[in-house]
């Protein structure tokens, strides 16, 4: 029996079974009536103080953080280059300096981590790929980004230093002065304040000066750490941020899976090709045959006709069966009709292992669309014809920028994205776009496979 997704009086979509074998002109009905998916709900808007407030930690977070990061690892990295340098002339230096360069380069992310959380995302690091191997291990000495990292390391303590101490100077005067009211009584009267020298001595005076400075410190706080921040940003772009590495990454990234993109299309139309050939082709043949036979026979054996008759009838059912099985490698009419939900629900509501199909919505173009279809239906098929599960599920989820596809069962496990398998020719297709396949699936089972692709822009 397969299971599939109905739809509430609202709209909301709950898993229930359907019946069992193929699919039946009323399921196809019952998809045609769906109703099109409501509006999303208005997200809800921090006040402004409420942001103002999140902003002040977010940015006072980095530099604590930051500060934290670069006095450690300027201590170590400056100890390890140093005995690197005295240690140059055996090969045990060398690796010493390597030390230094990996160390440099932790901090080197753990800074874009920070900046990232306070909403300063900076573009892609390019690494050049280290091989294995001593020999590979001493290849990081000849990177340039790696000798960048080690001048961040350098000119971010100095200037992480700087910054946290005018950011915490700067708040703790802010926060000092609006309650000088309270811990001023605590102070011994010595008539040296700066009103005093100004000409206004007296408690009402020293009292409104370190009041009025309080919380003019305090109001411009918020500018002063985000100022500070963009310092680090500055800096972090001109000396982390390779941006022509990482565009060179990225065209290479494109090329290949753009290539096998081109290569999973190129296999699965000479398949396609080949399984036409070898199935309906020889069976519609074998028909026309059949009949041939059948149209000599009918006046002199026409028991004879009518067995070549029934037997041309079940070559045209098998033939049909076949190019029904094939089919499953074209996108299906309701997919471009009624979306990714209804043609996931239409999939399994055709298994003959009961399927749960949670499927949220998600913005996908046509082909990342047709792509997490065939994601779900090739898993569907290997679960019905390898796996001897009693159960599956189907969720598909936006988590973030991405839509994630987990197609689950509880069967015996042992797939495996092995070259030549259907698997395979899945994360060629999603890397066509720029998506990827992750399967979890060890002796003895459960299995999971996980997919994900990019979400368009609304």
């Amino acid at each position: 029996m397969g299971t599939g997704a109905a739809f509430d009086e609202r709209g909301a979509m709950t898993s229930t079974d359907l019946s069992t074998g193929s699919a039946s002109t009323e399921v196809l009905d019952l998809y045609d009536a769906l109703p099109p998916p409501a509006a999303p709900a208005p997200t809800r808007q921090d006040d402004p103080v409420t942001s103002l407030m999140n902003g002040v930690a977010r940015n006072g977070a980095v530099l604590v953080g930051t500060f934290a990061v670069y006095v450690a690892a300027f201590v170590v990295c400056t100890t390890l280059f140093s005995a690197g340098l005295g240690l140059a002339v055996v090969v045990v230096g060398l690796f010493v300096l390597v030390a230094a360069l990996v160390v440099a380069g932790w901090a080197a992310r753990m800074s874009r981590a920070l900046l990232a959380a306070a909403g300063h995302e900076l573009p892609a690091t390019h690494y050049p790929a280290s091989a294995a191997g001593f020999g590979g291990r001493l290849r990081r000495l000849s990177h340039v980004q790696s000798w960048r990292d080690l001048l961040h390391v350098l000119v971010n303590f100095p200037l992480s230093t700087i910054t946290f101490s005018i950011g915490v100077s700067w708040a703790a005067g802010g926060l000092g002065g609006v309650t000088y009211w309270f811990w001023s009584r605590f102070l011994p009267e010595d008539d040296q304040g700066l009103p005093d020298l100004l000409g206004y001595p007296g408690r009402f005076a020293d009292l409104t000066f370190n009041t009025v400075v309080g919380v003019l410190l305090l109001v411009s706080t918020p500018a002063v750490l985000r100022g500070l921040v963009q310092l680090h940003v500055a800096v972090a772009r001109a000396l982390v941020v390779d941006e022509a590495g990482a565009l060179r990454q990225q065209v290479d990234e494109l090329t290949v899976s753009r290539s096998a993109a081109g290569g999973a299309e190129v296999h699965t139309l000479r398949r396609l090709e080949r399984d036409l050939h070898d199935g309906p082709q020889q069976r519609l043949v074998r028909l026309g045959m059949d009949i041939s036979a059948a149209q000599r026979r009918l006046d002199d054996d026409p028991v004879k006709a009518r067995a070549l008759l029934d037997e041309a009838l079940q070559q045209s059912q098998d033939a049909l069966a076949e190019i029904r099985t094939l089919s499953r490698g074209i996108a299906p009419p309701i997919l471009a009709e009624q979306g990714l939900r209804a043609a996931v629900t239409a999939l399994a509501a055709r298994g003959s292992v009961p399927t749960s199909v949670d499927v949220a919505d998600v913005r996908l173009s046509e082909a990342a669309r047709n792509a997490a279809y065939f994601v779900v239906a090739e898993a569907l098929t290997n679960v019905e014809k390898h796996s001897g599960a009693s159960r599956a599920a189907v969720e598909v989820a936006a988590v973030g920028g991405l839509a994630v596809i987990v197609v689950s069962d509880d069967g015996t496990g042992g797939a495996a994205l092995a070259k030549g398998h259907g698997l395979a020719g899945l994360a060629d297709r999603l890397a066509g776009v720029d998506g990827t396949l992750t399967v979890s699936s060890p002796a003895g089972g459960p299995t999971q496979l996980t997919a994900t692709l990019p979400q368009s822009h609304p």
